[in-house]
């Protein structure tokens, strides 16, 4: 297996306890707090989770030469235009944490770089997650045209002609 596919499968990894670990704290604050807020935000990483699962998934069982078809295409298919729609609730999320920031550099009057670092760590996580989704998404467009590039150029045993 190539490089990049490793490094697929490692991002997709990440991603999967990353947002797992998400999920779960907008889990917690959905049965804490009832607001439909959380319930989206666990939704929508539950969403992001399962496009990393499904990565996974096809590494394992596709590459390097069989088909998505079937139940798995419509599968992948539905998941990969709802995760694509889902940038825009990751961008939403970092332009929020960033304004939040900004609210607090505003009240405490200290530079933006002088707030302590425990205030950045929700912009981080959800800056990782938005640039591994880019490249899960990215990645999974590859690796299906792969797949589908593999099955057509793939020539049998009896198209092949041996000379003696």
């Amino acid at each position: 297996m190539p490089l990049k596919w490793k490094f697929f499968r490692i991002v997709c990894i990440l991603q999967l306890l990353i947002t797992a670990f998400l999920a779960s704290i907008s889990l917690i604050n959905l049965f804490q707090f009832w607001s439909f807020y959380y319930f989206f935000s666990a939704f929508a990483f539950s969403l992001v989770l399962s496009l990393a699962v499904l990565g996974i998934n096809i590494l394992n069982n596709n590459y390097p030469d069989t088909p998505i078809t079937g139940t798995q295409k419509k599968g992948f298919n539905w998941l990969y235009l709802l995760n694509f729609l889902l940038l825009a609730y990751l961008f939403g999320l970092i332009f929020s944490e960033l304004g939040a920031l900004k609210n607090l550099k505003d009240l405490v009057r200290k530079s933006f770089f002088q707030l302590p670092i425990k205030f950045y760590f929700a912009v981080s996580i959800n800056s990782i997650v938005l640039i591994f989704q880019l490249i899960i998404l990215y990645g999974l467009y590859v690796l299906r045209r792969f797949l589908y590039q593999n099955i057509y150029n793939n020539k049998f045993e009896f198209e092949t002609h041996k000379e003696i």
